[in-house]
């Protein structure tokens, strides 16, 4: 008997160290899983948290880009001034781009462009001058969206949108149609602030707004700015009078950079046609004080790019910020 209750003991036993080592197993486990869950909760913690000193980084270097882009222009405003020249070409220190520039803890990517070498849609808008003068500033943009293979009634539709009245042009479009639309909203009109207002424009779609944007500025809003030639590309250039011609056009862009307006003349085939564009509100310049930056900032996997449309003082050389739109 001693025997067999001796016997039962030692299988007790035996069965209570079985059950300990599958309790301590599972608690081994059972912490496994829990540090494995801290490690992988720690690693997103510390990769958020990295994202977002990156992503505050470049949104401050991207600022600081901005006071580079206006230090540049400075820059190049003072050795003209210096050299006692007044005209703006893409031989300038401003349109050299800037790949991977190291500031700060970033990598900057840039590029500075002209926006008087583009039409001004807010010309449009423009009271100035008789009625001649306002159907050959619309003329001027039926060129050139004929030139980019777009429908000419879009600019009907865009003089609405931007003149003070609500009498519709042949093929435009007052508050009448976009009351209709849903939901309704009336025509603006007031100038463009940016080109992403076109979107709210009949007939535009963002396709026909990046293809504009080569050719087409709002910067000054109050219009009225004379193309820059050392800098317009061959079909503003054509757009500007129906006169000119690929040919003549191409002629211009490869005689650049002109340091007076009358240095067109030596392009024979405009000089008639240049003397009458000298002559008219609607000219040409050689220079520029309204221009645009395209800026890229990349720290580390973030990258953050801008949007900034610059004023340039004529006597003074420094820059005022017209608008920003960082992404």
């Amino acid at each position: 008997m001693l025997m067999q209750s001796g016997l039962r003991s030692a299988k007790q036993y035996g069965n209570e160290r079985g059950v300990a080592l599958l309790l301590a197993l599972l608690i081994l486990t059972l912490l496994t899983a829990l540090i494995l869950e801290f490690d992988a909760e720690a690693r997103r913690e510390y990769r958020d948290a990295a994202a977002f000193r990156d992503n505050f980084k470049a949104r401050t270097l991207t600022r600081a880009a901005v006071q580079a882009a206006r230090a540049v222009l400075q820059q190049d405003f003072l050795k003209d001034k210096l050299a006692g020249e007044a005209y703006d070409a893409l031989t300038d220190l401003w349109a050299m781009p800037i790949k991977n520039y190291a500031i700060g803890d970033g990598l900057l990517s840039a590029q500075i462009e002209d926006e008087r070498g583009k039409l001004n849609l807010n010309d449009l808008a423009a009271n100035a001058g008789d009625e001649l003068q306002r159907k050959a500033r619309i003329q001027r943009f039926k060129r050139l969206f004929e030139l980019l293979q777009l429908n000419q009634d879009l600019v009907d539709a865009l003089v609405d949108w931007v003149d003070q009245d609500e009498t519709a042009e042949p093929a435009g479009a007052e508050s009448l149609y976009y009351q209709s639309q849903r939901p309704p909203y009336r025509a603006a009109n007031t100038p463009l602030a940016s080109l992403n207002d076109l979107r709210l424009v009949k007939g535009f779609t963002q396709d026909i707004i990046d293809r504009l944007s080569r050719y087409a500025t709002v910067f000054p809003q109050e219009g009225g700015a004379l193309v820059n030639l050392n800098t317009a590309d061959q079909l503003v250039i054509q757009s500007l009078d129906p006169g000119i011609s690929q040919s003549m056009a191409t002629e211009i862009v490869q005689g650049r950079p002109y340091k007076k307006k009358e240095d067109l003349d030596r392009i024979g085939s405009f000089q008639e046609i240049g003397a009458k564009l000298r002559a008219s509100p609607n000219g040409y310049d050689i220079k520029s004080e309204f221009f645009s930056g395209r800026l890229s900032i990349t720290v580390n996997d973030v990258t953050k790019t801008a949007w900034v449309a610059l004023r340039r003082d004529s006597s003074k050389g420094d820059s005022t910020v017209l608008y920003l739109r960082i992404l």
